[in-house]
């Protein structure tokens, strides 16, 4: 359990509160839902937590492992390491100031109120959604299916493919199967075929990732897309 939390299930943050705190959600379904849930949290193997001000995580923060539904944040967040939530069993995270993490991955439903700042922001599947009502300020985003609301700008050094975005300034995308790719993923991480022209000359197509889980694998285990790459620890 991160530190300076409260939990539910410890009956150290009220039905009351978190009614309250939930009711700050964006979407009304997120309110439906959450609040549904209380009737049923004890059956869950994951608890509700509530931090009343600004929260670091120094290391990874994955709301699955530490086993928490609901973590609202009524402040900022720094995650030191990956962020990453789920989809199955489904997981929720509500910051009401803005966020920052080396690196998030989200399956889940995140929202953030502020901006998000991150190195490399990653959606998972297309089940939850995630709403940033600031900027976004990521060296890389591949959204894959995952939906996005951006309500301020999307400002990336390379946005892979096409993400289901929505935002003021839709961005210029690099398509997987651009030869782009290769500026930013190692070749085993892309499906890469060579063949050649009429006139005999060598070409090369990529086609997309040869398996997003080993992507994500990278991102959680802090390593770069590719080899030539140097990252900050």
């Amino acid at each position: 359990m991160i530190d300076h939390v409260r939990s539910y299930k410890k009956d150290q943050v009220s039905r009351a509160e978190v009614v309250t705190a939930v009711g700050r959600f964006r979407d009304d379904h997120k309110i439906r839902r959450v609040t549904a849930a209380l009737d049923e949290i004890e059956d869950f193997t994951s608890d509700i937590w509530l931090v009343d001000h600004d929260l670091h995580v120094p290391g990874d923060l994955d709301l699955t492992q530490e086993r928490a539904y609901l973590l609202v944040v009524l402040g900022g967040l720094v995650v030191g390491g990956v962020y990453g939530d789920s989809d199955h069993p489904e997981s929720f995270l509500l910051v009401t100031g803005s966020m920052r993490a080396r690196d998030v991955v989200t399956a889940g439903w995140l929202e953030v109120h502020g901006d998000l700042s991150t190195d490399r922001l990653i959606g998972d599947y297309n089940d939850c959604g995630a709403y940033i009502g600031g900027d976004v300020h990521a060296r890389l985003f591949y959204g894959e299916h995952h939906h996005f609301t951006i309500g301020g700008a999307l400002d990336a050094n390379a946005v892979i493919g096409r993400p289901r975005l929505e935002v003021g300034t839709p961005p210029t995308v690099i398509e997987e199967d651009d030869l782009r790719m290769l500026d930013h993923f190692d070749r085993d991480l892309l499906r890469v075929f060579h063949d050649h022209d009429d006139d005999g000359n060598a070409i090369t197509h990529v086609d997309g990732f040869r398996d997003f889980r080993e992507l994500k694998r990278r991102v959680y285990a802090g390593l770069p897309f590719r080899a030539a790459e140097t990252r900050d620890t």
